[in-house]
């Protein structure tokens, strides 16, 4: 359901220009999805929530709460 929400082009789930708690929110579930326990790997069936958390890891924000490389997700810790 989210994945065709986002579907239509919007950066964010209520189309703004900057994230919404409810971006947060979601980020923080898709973050969940990605510990080794779960590994869902969104880019084989969810094209543009793939996208969405790909545009989530691209903040500065982000980024900065992940640069001491601990969070226990592989995909976060091991980005260059």
């Amino acid at each position: 359901l989210v994945n065709s929400h986002l579907s239509d082009g919007r950066k964010w789930l209520l189309g703004g220009d900057e994230p919404t708690f409810a971006d947060i929110t979601l980020a923080t579930a898709i973050a969940f999805s990605k510990f080794p326990v779960n590994a869902t790997p969104l880019d084989e069936r969810f094209e543009f929530l793939d996208t969405y958390w790909q545009r989530w890891q691209q903040r500065p924000s982000f980024q900065a709460a992940y640069a001491d490389r601990s969070s226990g997700i592989p995909e976060l810790d091991n980005k260059a």
